[in-house]
């Protein structure tokens, strides 16, 4: 077996995981691509950067609830699309 062939493996035995999506796009909820499907302007999607903080960014936190529900991997998009 290859390694990308035993990574492919653990991943599909693994099932149950988190993904962690970390940008602009987070705040109307509606995917990292959000800006570019609804053909919205910059100036108007950069509003969303008066709102984005890191106040509750707590990673420690968020792998202790993954762990405790079960999930065997985390993925974090940071600076997936729009740079943060």
């Amino acid at each position: 077996m290859t390694e990308r062939e035993k990574r492919v493996q653990w991943f599909q035995e693994a099932r149950f995981g988190m993904f962690l999506h970390w940008g602009l796009y987070a705040i109307p909820g509606r995917g990292e691509w959000y800006m570019s499907g609804a053909r919205m302007p910059a100036e108007e999607y950069e509003r969303y950067m008066r709102e984005f903080t890191a106040k509750a960014y707590d990673p420690r936190d968020w792998a202790r609830r993954a762990k405790r529900a079960g999930m065997r991997y985390v993925v974090l998009t940071a600076k997936h699309h729009d740079g943060f």
